[in-house]
Protein backbone atom coordinates (compact mmCIF):
# COMPACT_ATOMS: atom_id res chain seq x y z
CA UNK A 1 0.00 0.00 0.00
CA UNK A 2 1.43 3.53 -0.47
CA UNK A 3 0.68 6.45 0.78
CA UNK A 4 1.69 9.60 -0.70
CA UNK A 5 2.97 12.42 1.50
CA UNK A 6 0.67 15.51 1.69
CA UNK A 7 -2.12 17.37 3.25
CA UNK A 8 -4.96 14.67 4.10
CA UNK A 9 -8.64 15.42 2.75
CA UNK A 10 -9.75 16.32 5.92
CA UNK A 11 -8.33 19.46 6.11
CA UNK A 12 -10.52 21.46 4.76
CA UNK A 13 -12.91 19.74 7.41
CA UNK A 14 -10.60 20.59 9.67
CA UNK A 15 -10.16 24.58 8.70
CA UNK A 16 -14.10 24.51 9.04
CA UNK A 17 -14.35 23.50 11.79
CA UNK A 18 -11.74 25.88 13.33
CA UNK A 19 -13.76 29.03 12.18
CA UNK A 20 -16.84 28.06 13.13
CA UNK A 21 -15.52 27.27 17.19
CA UNK A 22 -13.86 30.91 16.38
CA UNK A 23 -17.14 32.13 15.82
CA UNK A 24 -19.22 30.67 18.75
CA UNK A 25 -16.22 32.08 20.76
CA UNK A 26 -16.85 35.25 19.81
CA UNK A 27 -20.39 35.08 20.02
CA UNK A 28 -21.59 32.94 22.96
CA UNK A 29 -20.13 35.59 25.85
CA UNK A 30 -23.65 37.46 24.06
CA UNK A 31 -25.49 34.93 25.79
CA UNK A 32 -26.85 34.35 29.32
CA UNK A 33 -25.33 30.64 29.03
CA UNK A 34 -21.43 31.87 29.48
CA UNK A 35 -19.55 30.11 31.91
CA UNK A 36 -15.91 30.00 32.03
CA UNK A 37 -16.55 26.23 31.40
CA UNK A 38 -17.52 26.63 28.11
CA UNK A 39 -14.66 28.93 27.46
CA UNK A 40 -12.57 26.17 28.53
CA UNK A 41 -13.93 23.63 26.60
CA UNK A 42 -13.64 25.74 23.75
CA UNK A 43 -10.63 26.34 24.09
CA UNK A 44 -10.04 22.67 23.99
CA UNK A 45 -11.36 22.58 20.73
CA UNK A 46 -9.98 25.32 19.37
CA UNK A 47 -5.46 25.02 20.34
CA UNK A 48 -5.56 21.34 18.50
CA UNK A 49 -7.18 22.71 15.40
CA UNK A 50 -4.90 26.01 15.40
CA UNK A 51 -1.95 24.20 15.37
CA UNK A 52 -3.36 21.77 12.60
CA UNK A 53 -4.05 24.29 10.70
CA UNK A 54 -0.35 26.28 10.94
CA UNK A 55 0.91 22.75 9.88
CA UNK A 56 -1.15 22.35 6.60
CA UNK A 57 -0.14 26.30 6.10
CA UNK A 58 3.37 25.43 6.56
CA UNK A 59 3.25 22.66 4.64
CA UNK A 60 1.47 24.36 1.34
CA UNK A 61 4.50 26.84 1.61
CA UNK A 62 7.12 24.53 1.74
CA UNK A 63 5.66 22.82 -1.00
CA UNK A 64 4.87 25.93 -3.22
CA UNK A 65 8.71 26.69 -3.04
Amino acid sequence: MMVTPGVPEGASVAAAALILLLLLRDFLPLSKLWEDSVKTSLNMGILPLLFSFGAIILYKLVALF
